[in-house]
């Protein structure tokens, strides 16, 4: 999850199309990799008459599938309450992302 503050936009079909998601830090000088513990995701706008909130407990995405091949352009993805543990197993909870699909 690396997007500015605000709304990212991103291709319907590049997101429909991806299997994991990852956390990276930016502006972080060091080689480090963060896990997904969880994170809440929420699909709003387009085919989703209301906002439908669903759980991954990992960096896979399969849980979403099923709402996932419901987006086209419109479509309002938010992760938010976004978990991570980073190599010192510490878990934080880092800013959310939202993506407006185009």
């Amino acid at each position: 999850f690396q997007a500015p503050p605000g709304r990212e936009r991103i291709s319907a079909v590049v997101f429909k199309n991806q299997q994991f998601c990852r956390a990276e830090l930016e502006d972080f000088e060091f080689e480090a990799r963060f896990d997904i513990v969880s994170a809440d995701v929420i699909f709003s706008g387009t085919n989703f008459n209301t906002l439908v909130q669903r759980s991954i407990k990992s960096s896979s995405l399969k849980p979403l599938r099923d709402l996932m091949v419901q987006c086209s352009p419109g479509t309002n993805v938010v992760f938010d309450n976004i978990k991570v543990k980073g190599p010192d197993n510490t878990v934080r909870i880092i800013q959310g992302v939202s993506y407006q699909l185009y």
